[in-house]
C-alpha cells in the first residue's frame, strides 16, 4: 500500500550498489525505472520503488555480482551500513554498547524508525551466539534481509557471521543467525 515506505537512504544505498559493478549508467537506469531524478535524504518513498529498483538492479548487474541473491545481499548490507550511520541506528548502537546480542534484541524496536512495514522479533537458542530472527509482513526478499542482518552484526565487530534464511509464508521469513 502507499503507506508502506522505506527511507531515501535505502534507495540511495541501492544506487551505490548499482554503481559498483555497473557504473553511473546502471544507477541512472534504476532512477529512470522509478521516475525519479534523485532521492532526498530524510524523505520516505514507497517500498514498491525499492522493490522495482531491486528487480532492475538484478537484471542489470546480477550476472556480474553473484546473481540475484548476491545483488540483494549487497543491497541489504549497504542498507545496514546506512541505517547504522543514521540517527536511529546510531542511537541503537549507543543504547546497546555495540553488543551483538543486545543489538539484535533492539533491532525490532529500532528498525521501524526507518521502515513503516513489517514486524520483527528475536528468539534466542540456548547457545550464546545463535538465534532466530523472525520477520512478518516484509516486502523485501530474504536475500536482502540476510545481507541486512549480516551487515548489522559485522558493524558490531563480530567475526564469522552466518545468516541463513527461508520464507515461511508469502511475506514472512525466518533467519538463523550465528557468529563467533
Amino acid at each position: 500500500s502507499p503507506t508502506d515506505t522505506a527511507p531515501a537512504i535505502f534507495l540511495n544505498g541501492a544506487l551505490e550498489v548499482a554503481r559498483a559493478p555497473g557504473g553511473s549508467e546502471a544507477a541512472d537506469r534504476c532512477l529512470q525505472v522509478i521516475g525519479e531524478k534523485r532521492f532526498i535524504d530524510f524523505f520516505n518513498y514507497p517500498v514498491l520503488d525499492l522493490q522495482r529498483m531491486s528487480l532492475e538492479l538484478v537484471r542489470l548487474v546480477g550476472t556480474r555480482s553473484g546473481g540475484g541473491a548476491g545483488v540483494l545481499r549487497r543491497m541489504g548490507a549497504q542498507a545496514a551500513r546506512d541505517f547504522l550511520a543514521a540517527a536511529p541506528g546510531k542511537t541503537m548502537l549507543l543504547l546497546t554498547g555495540n553488543n551483538p546480542r543486545r543489538v539484535l534484541n533492539q533491532l525490532p524496536s529500532s528498525y521501524p524508525a526507518a521502515v513503516s512495514f513489517g514486524e520483527r522479533r528475536v528468539v534466542w537458542s540456548v547457545r550464546e551466539h545463535t538465534g532466530l530472527f523472525v520477520v512478518e509482513r516484509d516486502f523485501m526478499p530474504p536475500a536482502y534481509t540476510k545481507g541486512f542482518l549480516q551487515g548489522v552484526l559485522e558493524q558490531t565487530g563480530v567475526k564469522d557471521v552466518n545468516v541463513s534464511g527461508w520464507p515461511t509464508a508469502m511475506l514472512d521469513s525466518e533467519y538463523q543467525i550465528s557468529w563467533n
